[in-house]
């Protein structure tokens, strides 16, 4: 059960990283004249900075929770599931801007799998 949570963690961290990555490095959904430490939001003018850091610290969570789980390391289990439990709530929250407009309705299924798989995953990593 373990390597499954691994390679979904994994696969949910990368994605996370990849989108946002890009997404940064097309200035794409942001405003940043003054600097990328700067940036806004192109739609509520919030600073962008601390959502960056939430969605990258997910990521490296997962990654490094799929990895440690792998290697068999002893801490694996706890860091896996703080980086579940943050991926519960960014799909959640960003479940919630996805709904907002038809737009963006494409990542609804998305998001919707991260919350399910994360939820799934966290319950057998706690049960079996």
């Amino acid at each position: 059960m373990e390597i499954l949570v691994a390679v979904f963690a994994g696969i949910m961290g990368a994605a996370m990283a990849g989108i946002w990555g890009r997404d940064i490095l097309s200035g794409h959904g942001f405003d940043a004249p003054h600097g990328l430490l700067r940036a806004r939001e192109a739609d509520s003018d919030d600073l962008m900075i601390w959502h960056w850091g939430a969605e990258f610290g997910t990521a490296l969570l997962l990654i490094a929770g799929a990895s440690l789980l792998i290697a068999g390391a002893a801490i694996a289990e706890p860091v896996m599931l703080l980086g579940l439990g943050a991926l519960m709530y960014t799909s959640t929250n960003s479940l919630g801007w996805a709904l907002a407009a038809p737009a963006r309705r494409p990542y609804v299924l998305p998001l919707a799998g991260g919350l399910v798989g994360a939820v799934i995953s966290a319950a057998a990593l706690i049960l079996f």
